[in-house]
């Protein structure tokens, strides 16, 4: 039972910390989510239950911390579906704790009376998900000061 692995995928993140810093490596994800039939993505992950994440760098392997997360940045390819990109879609500049903007694309995909920004933000998700050309940001909501739309 020891020699037994667990195979999981590997997905390219770069990370952006509450200290400023980065960390660029790989995550693991389940090959498949117990809801789903489909591989784990990157914000499912970050919505997860644990608190710490292993991610494995070029100077070894790294635990992060959930909650210090500013921004998890992966490959659209990778990560993107169809369904993702469901609901009204909004231009917007989200400005961070750090200081940074981050411009991007949000859709909000909720009932026709409850379908605006501040209506997708006020889910209560740990992560709100940022579309660009070739990436996907997953913004850490608790480092938000504001949005515009």
């Amino acid at each position: 039972m020891a020699d037994q692995k667990i195979v999981k995928n590997r997905r390219l993140v770069v990370f952006t910390l509450a200290d400023g810093s980065t960390v660029e490596g790989k995550v693991f994800l389940s090959l498949y989510e117990a809801c789903h039939e489909r591989p784990q993505r990157v914000g499912e992950l970050l919505k997860g239950d644990d608190a710490f994440i292993p991610v494995e760098t070029a100077d070894g392997m790294i635990h992060l911390n959930i909650i210090n997360i500013v921004a998890a940045q992966t490959s659209l390819g990778e990560e993107g579906d169809e369904l993702m990109r469901l609901g009204e879609p909004y231009q917007v500049q989200i400005a961070t704790t750090l200081g940074t903007v981050i411009e991007g694309q949000v859709f909000v995909n909720l009932p026709h009376d409850r379908s605006r920004v501040s209506d997708y933000l006020n889910q209560g998700d740990r992560f709100c998900r940022v579309f660009f050309a070739e990436k996907i940001v997953y913004v850490g909501t608790r480092f938000i000061l504001s949005v515009r739309d």
